[in-house]
Parts: C-alpha cells; sequence; structure tokens
C-alpha cells in the first residue's frame, strides 16, 4: 500500500510543478521562450516515471523485457507520429490555403503577419513583434482568413487627437513610435510623423502607414489607451 501510495504522491508532484510553471511561463514575456524546454522536460520526465513504475512492480514478471519492449516501440512511435502529424498537415494546408510570406493570417490560434513557412509550424508575428509558432495540426478544419498585405503600397494614415496630456513631449513622441512600430500592422521601414499642436486644447497629429488602411481604427485605439484619452 505505501508503496502505491509513494507512486501517486510523486506522479500528482510531477504534474502540479509542471502545472505551475506552465502558469508562471503563460504571464511571464521572459519565460516563455523556454516553453518549449519545460514540455520536453515534463515529457521526459513522464516517460522515465512509466517506465520506473513498470520495472518496480513487474521486474520479476516473465514477460518483463517483452513489456518493456512494447512500451519503447509505443512511445517512439507516439514522438515520431507527433512530429509527422505537424508534416503532414503542413502539406494539406498549403494545398488548401497556399500561404505565402507576408500575408495576414487570421485564425482561432493567432493572429499576424506570417514571417516562415517551416516543414511543421508557421511562424506568425503578432502584435509586440511576438513570433508565435503555430502548428500546422492546430489550423487545419479552423476558420481561416489569409490576407495580402503590400507592403509596397501602404496607406498613409493621419490621426488627430485633442485634449491631450503633454507633460513631456519628447517622451510621449517616443511612446508613440515604440508603440506603434511594435505593431504588426505598421510599416516600420515607412516614416512615423508626431506633430504637437499648441492651441486652446492640446492637439497631437500621428502620421503613419498602416499595411492596411483598414488597420486605422485599431491605430486610433491604440493610441487613445496610450494617450489615455
Amino acid at each position: 500500500m505505501i508503496n502505491y501510495l509513494f507512486f501517486i504522491i510523486t506522479a500528482f508532484l510531477i504534474f502540479s510543478v509542471f502545472r505551475v510553471m506552465r502558469l508562471i511561463g503563460y504571464r511571464s514575456k521572459g519565460l516563455k521562450k523556454y516553453y518549449p524546454v519545460f514540455v520536453a522536460i515534463e515529457l521526459g520526465l513522464w516517460i522515465f516515471y512509466i517506465f520506473w513504475v513498470v520495472s518496480h512492480f513487474l521486474y520479476s514478471k516473465s514477460y518483463y523485457n517483452e513489456l518493456v519492449l512494447v512500451l519503447v516501440i509505443a512511445v517512439v512511435g507516439l514522438l515520431v507520429w507527433y512530429y509527422i502529424k505537424d508534416i503532414v498537415s503542413g502539406f494539406i494546408f498549403k494545398i488548401k490555403h497556399n500561404p505565402n510570406v507576408g500575408q495576414e493570417l487570421n485564425s482561432p490560434e493567432g493572429k499576424g503577419i506570417i514571417k516562415k513557412l517551416s516543414v511543421s509550424q508557421v511562424f506568425v508575428e503578432a502584435e509586440g513583434r511576438d513570433i508565435i509558432r503555430i502548428p500546422y495540426s492546430q489550423l487545419l478544419n479552423k476558420s481561416i482568413n489569409l490576407n495580402h498585405v503590400d507592403i509596397h503600397s501602404a496607406s498613409e494614415v493621419i490621426l488627430h487627437f485633442e485634449e491631450v496630456k503633454m507633460d513631456d513631449p519628447i517622451n510621449l513622441e517616443k511612446k508613440i513610435k515604440k508603440t506603434l512600430l511594435q505593431s504588426p500592422w505598421c510599416v516600420p521601414n515607412k516614416p512615423i510623423r508626431v506633430e504637437f499642436i499648441a492651441g486652446k486644447k492640446s492637439e497631437i497629429e500621428v502620421s503613419l502607414h498602416l499595411v492596411d488602411r483598414s488597420f486605422g481604427e485599431l491605430a486610433r485605439t491604440k493610441l487613445k489607451a496610450l494617450l489615455e484619452l
């Protein structure tokens, strides 16, 4: 009974520790890049745990070697399929949607500009210039929109804001430009102009280039939040 309880507690601890690590990783940008490492370590521990339990309770059985061989084949098969299914899904996804680098991807799994199409996953630049990796298997049978983005024909948009607090105009201009450059819908190689208009009401005029004019309201909302209007 003590042995069973020990292994149950061990399994609960492994599950709890990595559950907490995943929750922390989701909330910390610094840890997000190490998420694949956490997953690999967790998978390795669970595989070790299964073989440990089998060895502890069934080592003296006559069929122990055959059972271990079956487990090894099952683990290898699952790992191979886990990777192959994304490759197969990638072929189907590319045939079905014909995606290209530079297109805007809009899906339940993520939204942004496609930066790279690998064999098993697509790399998307989301808001804040964060790169997210989406396996093709997660995109199949989902509602997908792919929009063409022509950077060379970027639309210039001029936004006006009134009653803006301008205690430090230089710092405010830097914040505006940084916010815009970190967004996937602002063309980074086009100039951003921030003009302060002094009058009865403190006004700001922001001129920027968007990959598509439809992002104008999104840019306005983003800057309003920054300016606390």
